[in-house]
């Protein structure tokens, strides 16, 4: 068996207007590829469980799912795609929780900062440490992080499920690990690249036109789809697969 573990979340569910199935799929096919060619397990968590009103949550039952038989485990959401050809990524920590900084939508971030600061009059967050929860890699000794945070929503589901337009678990996770005083690594946007969009990442050099390979294709390892309506991540998402499913064979 692997030491090492990718686990995504790709969970149907009646409080999400749009099925994650619809866009998921292109996520697992890139995994499950990239996964399966490098002999690294490959986890779906696709049953919610009844603890949670929203399934978002689920994503922090790994240890209760695999105990402690991974080194080294990686979480990406269910818009994420793996670049066929991305390095291993287990090679870039030893003891740290990696992850990418965040400053996509400033506004939104703030917000969600102080909705759920309240929660940790204690602890003073701020934008230079603030980080996307879509893609982290931690290790087994991580485990009382999410033990932790589950404890953390049986106390407070009642508030935090009444929350609206500002996330959920990314910004409780950013403060339960600045409350623990945990080693973060921060990584360079390659290894989550989101609001593609807003990086004009879409886009190839149109000055040169010699190549019209996108720059999120030829520059980053994990393409995240997020920061758009969920109508068109399903569509580029779709597009993507299509054009480039031969290099994974």
């Amino acid at each position: 068996m692997s030491k090492n573990l990718i686990y995504t979340t790709a969970i149907n569910h009646n409080t999400s207007q749009f099925k994650n199935t619809d866009y998921s799929e292109y996520c697992l096919n890139s995994w499950k590829a990239w996964s399966s060619k490098r002999d690294i397990d490959f986890l779906v968590i696709d049953e919610h469980d009844d603890r949670y009103k929203f399934p978002v949550w689920n994503k922090d039952l790994i240890f209760e799912t695999v105990g402690d038989k991974y080194d080294k485990i990686i979480y990406v959401d269910s818009d994420t795609m793996v670049k066929w050809d991305a390095p291993n990524p287990f090679d870039l920590y030893t003891d740290e929780f990696c992850v990418v900084n965040d400053r996509a939508s400033l506004g939104w971030i703030l917000r969600s900062i102080d909705a759920y600061g309240k929660f940790f009059p204690e602890v003073k967050l701020n934008l230079d440490e603030y980080f996307n929860s879509g893609v982290c890699f931690f290790t087994k000794q991580h485990k009382y992080i999410f033990d932790e945070l589950i404890e953390f929503y049986k106390n407070n589901s009642k508030e935090l499920d009444i929350i609206k337009g500002v996330g959920k678990v990314q910004t409780v996770l950013n403060f339960t690990l600045k409350k623990n005083n945990v080693k973060v690594k921060l990584l360079p946007p390659v290894w989550n690249l989101f609001s593609i969009h807003k990086k004009d990442m879409f886009k190839h050099n149109w000055q040169l036109n010699e190549d019209m390979t996108p720059f999120f294709i030829k520059y980053s390892n994990i393409w995240h789809f997020t920061g758009f309506p969920i109508e068109d991540r399903t569509k580029i998402m779709k597009q993507v697969w299509d054009q480039y499913k031969g290099y994974y064979e």
